[in-house]
């Protein structure tokens, strides 16, 4: 008797679904659709910051010499932002030999860092928490000329529940078009009254 069709007729016939390969594939698979997974929730929760492209000036009829300036920026997240620190530069370019440089002031904010702004699915729909208007402590008309400057919004926020970390910034280049007397209308909106 031939021992090698004694081995052959005792080893079954492996099918695929029975194969290194076969596991090899499912793991390949579902390693490959686990990080989808892991990048779309990423995606999803992540902050959401809406500035307003417009600063408003108020104008105290009492005689106050210096004119008050606010900006406006909404939490557009569904969940809380945390940590968030906000800082608005004024930033002159020059050019120095063959490059430009850069120079830039801080400009004082009334507050500049707050602990934690309201998504939307905790929001108060009667005081609409989730909106911040932010006072500047400077008088943007006479620092801001609007030849060479240009001033940026800078937020630093993180997001509460994935920790994903997002830096917002906003550009104002033109002083005419950014001004306006008036104040920022409560609620999810930009409408100057």
């Amino acid at each position: 008797m031939n021992p090698f069709l004694l081995i052959a007729e005792t080893v079954p016939v492996k099918e695929f679904g029975d194969t290194v390969w076969y596991d090899l594939l499912i793991a390949l698979f579902t390693g490959f659709l686990s990080c989808v997974i892991f990048f779309l929730v990423l995606r999803v929760f992540k902050p959401r910051i809406k500035t307003c492209s417009i600063i408003c000036k108020e104008d105290d009829d009492a005689g106050v010499e210096k004119p008050e300036y606010y900006l406006k920026f909404i939490n557009k997240t569904y969940s809380d932002i945390e940590n968030v620190s906000i800082s608005l530069l004024l930033i002159e370019d020059f050019l120095h030999g063959t490059g430009k440089n850069f120079t830039g002031k801080e400009l004082k904010l009334k507050k500049y860092q707050i602990k934690n702004i309201p998504g939307k699915w905790r929001k108060s729909k009667d005081i609409h928490n989730n909106c911040v208007q932010m006072r500047i402590d400077e008088d943007l008309e006479k620092l801001w000329d609007g030849r060479r400057e240009y001033m940026e919004l800078h937020i630093d926020c993180t997001h509460s529940k994935s920790g994903r970390r997002l830096v917002h910034v906003q550009k104002y280049t033109d002083v005419k078009n950014t001004i306006k007397v008036g104040r920022f209308d409560s609620g999810e909106n930009f409408n100057i009254i």
